[in-house]
């Protein structure tokens, strides 16, 4: 079922099975399995996730490679919502340990917003991250190559890449060595610090394979059609490039979960177990909020995996149905 600001109360006395906060990949996979073990589940969303950035699906076993990921998360919605799941879209504020349930506290609209809080059992948490992109001062034209041409993934991309002429975007030093891994791809890479200055150690580094290095800040992002033809610096320079890959670092929403005792964190992200299972008994981590490789295939088996051990958790806590338990109901 929708839930908005109309019929939220409704559910306000719902205790659910497990809330999935997230609306991409991973919390989809694990809202299917949930609805489809029978549980109450509730997909709390946001709204323009990382998924969006992918303008095709090129590196995922039986999707068409053209397929954006819209397209990916709205089928997913859809199929959730079919199998029995309740879907929110609204801002989580805060979640709170009550012993045997989660206080889910969310803002509901951005403007005019209304305030509630939502329980549940269990909870998964599937709010994934953000790339930063370069600031520049008219954000469509970066909008207008992110995920087409100019890159945020090189596990995804990189074979997109391929001997072009490669932009590397960065905001700090240490985010520079990505283009010596990059070059497994394409050895036609330029760095772009777009206003920092660079040590000697890292330009000498840079010279010694032969990659350029450009610290004036970025003006715009020349090409048509989504295709890059190269950038533009402040100081009048245009650096020649088909393609690029921006390593700017994320920004992680998980700040719901920071005042939960019991979880264990390696920087951002949240350590799990093999069953996506944080050191919270009852707290989940799929995609890219747990430790390990950022992409759609992983994240949708780690919301399969979650999903599955919160059912046996709950099934293992039931009474077993028994064939007379139903005799009345068949025979009516």
């Amino acid at each position: 079922m929708k839930i908005s600001s109309a019929n939220i109360e409704n559910h306000l006395d719902t205790i659910y099975d497990a809330i999935v906060v997230g609306g991409g990949m991973g919390g989809l996979s694990a809202a299917i399995y949930l609805a489809r073990y029978g549980l109450k589940c509730l997909v709390i969303e946001k709204g323009k996730g990382r998924s969006i950035w992918m303008q095709d699906t090129r590196n995922v076993l039986g999707l068409d490679p053209t397929t954006p990921g819209r397209n990916i998360v709205n089928h997913g919605k859809k199929q959730a919502l079919e199998w029995g799941a309740d879907h929110l879209q609204a801002f989580v504020e805060q979640v709170t340990d009550e012993g045997e349930t989660f206080a889910v506290n969310v803002k509901v609209g951005r403007n005019n917003s209304k305030y509630y809080t939502l329980r549940s059992k269990y909870l998964i948490a599937a709010s994934g991250v953000i790339d930063v992109l370069p600031e520049l001062e008219d954000m469509q034209n970066v909008y207008d190559y992110a995920g087409y041409t100019l890159h945020v993934c090189m596990i995804c991309d990189g074979f997109d890449m391929w001997d072009q002429k490669a932009v590397v975007m960065v905001s700090r030093e240490s985010q520079i060595n990505v283009a010596f891994v990059l070059n497994w791809f394409t050895p036609y890479i330029s760095v772009l610090t777009n206003g920092f200055t660079v040590g000697a150690e890292m330009k000498q580094k840079l010279a010694d394979h032969g990659y350029p290095l450009y610290e004036a800040p970025i003006a715009r992002i020349l090409g048509e059609n989504h295709k890059m033809s190269g950038v533009e610096l402040k100081d009048g320079t245009i650096v020649e490039a088909t393609t690029g890959l921006i390593n700017m670092g994320s920004i992680y929403h998980n700040h719901y979960l920071k005042g939960i005792d019991g979880l264990a964190w390696e920087g951002e992200n949240l350590v799990t177990n093999t069953m996506a299972q944080t050191t919270h008994e009852r707290i989940f981590a799929v995609g890219d909020l747990k430790q390990g490789l950022n992409q759609v295939s992983v994240a949708v088996a780690d919301g399969t995996l979650a999903a599955t051990q919160i059912w046996r958790y709950i099934r293992r806590a039931s009474s077993p149905r028994k064939w007379t338990d139903n005799m009345a109901s068949v025979s009516a």
